[in-house]
């Protein structure tokens, strides 16, 4: 399936970032996975969540550029080390994509020199300009360190653009407030000071203020309002910070004003009276190193720029927008009857039952959805596995983990009951599935999630261990041994899980594997309303082992699982919905239903698997074989709206070419709510 541009009508993510790299750089490859992680699962700043992807590659060469349209503004990094810059084909697609920056305004490029001599890659990028960020070998973390945080500036800065002081500060939000008092400048710890010498070292921050620097004869409180207003507000708290006046107030000019905040603990004693408004804010220990200070004061600017540039999206009218939780001080600036807007997760029930006497309403985009819960009653089955050809999509799998886990998010939330057939390993998916409804059943204020059911197929057993495990947000379902498979090859599962039944072992067992997994795939979806469709290996995988070197494992089933899960769903006459942008089976389908037959799908590929031809001849001689052909044939005529009638042909394709979770979920939610709403009345009885 071709990397599409996202079609029209789809909602469109506020920011993307794309990370361009070498394939067969790892040091480059866990780079750009530190990137996506420190925009996505940064401990200290749990709110922020900034999209990327990694530039398409297939066999180690760039395919088609990355769509520079899936969001409102996109971002393209590259990390330029050796390999790259030596690698002709990879320096001109970096040139062909730095030069498309240049000369859009919702475009910008950031080159990372990673290594000596790499500039400038390709001569068109001669004028460019590239942040220096050599290996440090003393320091094996200060090239990410370096790198992430001149990326998080200019995210800053590029946000900042739709800010109403834009236009008067070009540079911001990089300017910094430092709100102090001068009673503890002279004494231990003197972070002020400390703080004065790295910002005027080789930080990429334009400026800071305090209020030494207001000049003689100004009105000093419009000049602190001025200051505050469109700054980045650091509070150092010293012994007498919460008894200075001027103080208090720039932090209730800030809280005021929707500002970011951070507080900076140096605290060498005690307080008199500790100052109650510097609560509901992120707090670092001061450790005599100013550097962490800076940047987390950066990191919660880019939070809350884009929280505030993605709550807009989901703004309905009567709507206040907070960019953190909100307060009784910030909420006595609202109207009553109006509807507080902020970023999840939700306050705990005694904040809100206190909070909400203002008379001003409170939620969160989760809270909102608990709330409606269109899909309440609803069965979906998932099918979402890894993906072998991820990265000729422009992903990893650290991308399409959590895809599958945000959708999954949203399918509970709306009282959808997830159903699942797979392993119940600590790295598979059903773990990961029972993490989330642990998460979400302990939030309070937020309806319980469904139980998810998790389909269990002969030979796999489940132990007591395993069932009491997940007792509390699953429930097992086994699906016992298909009756025509030999009892012979029925092992004693009754002591512990499978591990000792091998399809490998002979054609015979794979046969047993497979008919058991069939068996589990149709029993699963007799009981579903809907199949969700994500990922799914095709071919062999091939892993990394810790000696250097690789491992090839073919699927054990009759066909890729997957697959087989779609063609079962199919042929129920159940709708299936397909998300292909991360390759895999829905992306197979796809190439199928447009007309093109990919090696994936015929038996020339499929019988180098293990005894694949002595387990066809074993299915042919029970006249159950079902050819790779007639496979290609049935797709065919089925058509899109054959394996789903609830969405038109647009509504299809915006879903299957959908790149981030927000755009997937919109027609995806659709199609559900319309398969809820056919199946009630269904249900009706005839008057």
């Amino acid at each position: 399936m071709s990397g599409s541009p996202i079609p029209a009508g789809a909602r469109r993510p506020s920011l993307l970032v794309h990370v361009l790299f070498h394939p067969d750089s790892e040091r480059a490859r866990a780079l750009a996975r530190s990137i996506h992680g420190a925009l996505n699962t940064d401990p200290l700043v749990p709110g922020l969540r900034v999209p990327t992807s990694f530039c398409p590659t297939d066999g180690g060469r760039p395919t088609e550029p990355p769509d520079l349209e899936q969001a409102d503004r996109n971002v393209v990094v590259v990390l330029a080390d050796a390999l790259l810059a030596v690698d002709e084909e990879w320096c001109a697609y970096a040139a062909d994509l730095w030069l498309r920056a240049d000369a859009t305004v919702d475009i910008r490029c950031l080159p990372f020199e990673l290594a000596e001599n790499v500039y400038p890659l390709d001569e068109r990028m001669a004028g460019a300009s590239f942040v220096r960020a050599y290996e440090d070998e003393t320091r094996p973390d200060a090239q990410r360190d370096r790198v992430v945080r001149r990326l998080v500036i200019d995210l800053c800065r590029f946000l900042h653009d739709d800010a109403d002081d834009a236009t008067d500060h070009p540079e911001a939000p990089t300017k910094l407030f430092i709100s102090h008092t001068k009673a503890d400048l002279a004494s231990e710890p003197r972070v002020v000071e400390e703080l004065k010498i790295a910002l005027t070292g080789d930080q990429p921050i334009r400026s800071w203020i305090d209020s030494g620097e207001i000049e003689g004869g100004s009105r000093f409180a419009e000049r602190i309002a001025e200051g505050v207003e469109d700054s980045s507000l650091l509070c150092i708290l010293t012994n007498n910070y919460a008894s200075r006046e001027w103080c208090r107030r720039e932090v209730l000019l800030a809280k005021r004003a929707q500002r970011p905040l951070v507080v900076v603990d140096a605290l060498t004693t005690q307080e008199i009276r500790s100052f109650p408004y510097l609560g509901n804010l992120p707090v670092v220990r001061w450790t005599g190193d100013p550097q962490p200070v800076i940047d987390l004061v950066l990191k919660e600017t880019l939070r809350d720029l884009h929280a505030r540039a993605e709550l807009e999206r989901m703004r309905r009218d009567n709507d206040v927008i907070f960019t953190r939780p909100p307060e009784l001080l910030t909420l006595t600036d609202c109207d009553e009857g109006e509807t507080v807007l902020y970023p999840d997760p939700p306050l705990g029930v005694e904040e809100v039952t206190a909070l909400e006497r203002v008379g001003v309403h409170i939620t969160t985009p989760l809270q909102r959805l608990t709330t409606e819960r269109a899909l309440e009653g609803l069965r979906i089955a998932l099918s979402m596995s890894e993906s072998a050809d991820i990265a000729r999509f422009g992903f990893d799998l650290v991308h399409l983990s959590s895809t599958m886990l945000e959708v999954s998010r949203y399918l509970m939330l709306e009282g959808a009951t997830l159903v699942y057939g797979g392993h119940l390993g600590d790295e598979g998916y059903t773990q990961q599935l029972a993490e989330l409804v642990r998460a979400h059943n302990s939030i309070p204020g937020v309806d319980e999630v469904e139980r998810i059911e998790n389909f269990v197929g002969w030979p796999v057993g489940i132990d007591a261990a395993t069932t009491l495990r997940y007792k509390a947000v699953a429930t097992l379902v086994r699906v016992p041994r298909p009756a025509d498979v030999s009892e012979a090859l029925h092992p004693d599962l009754d002591e512990g899980p499978a591990a000792r039944f091998s399809a490998a072992r002979s054609p015979e067992h794979r046969y047993a594997w497979a008919r058991g997994m069939t068996e589990m795939r149709r029993t699963q979806t007799e009981s579903v309303d809907a199949r969700v469709v994500l990922g799914g290996t095709v071919g062999p995988t091939t892993k990394r082992l810790p000696d250097g070197t690789t491992d090839q494992a073919w699927y054990q089933s009759r066909i890729p699982g997957v697959l087989e899960e779609v063609l079962i769903s199919a042929a129920a006459g159940q709708p299936v919905f397909l998300l292909g942008a991360f390759g895999g089976v829905p992306a197979l389908v796809m190439d199928v239903l447009d007309g093109r037959t990919p090696p994936e799908i015929t038996w020339d590929f499929h019988r180098h698997a293990p005894h694949a031809a002595a387990m066809r001849e074993l299915y042919e001689s029970r006249r159950e074989w079902y050819d790779y052909a007639e496979m290609v044939t049935t797709l065919r005529r089925l058509g899109l709206t054959g394996l789903n009638a609830h969405l038109n042909e647009d509504e299809h394709r915006r879903m299957v070419h959908a790149r981030q979770a927000t755009s997937i979920l919109e027609p995806l939610l659709a199609g559900l709510v319309r398969v809820r709403e056919a199946d009630r009345n269904a249900a009706r009885p005839a008057r």
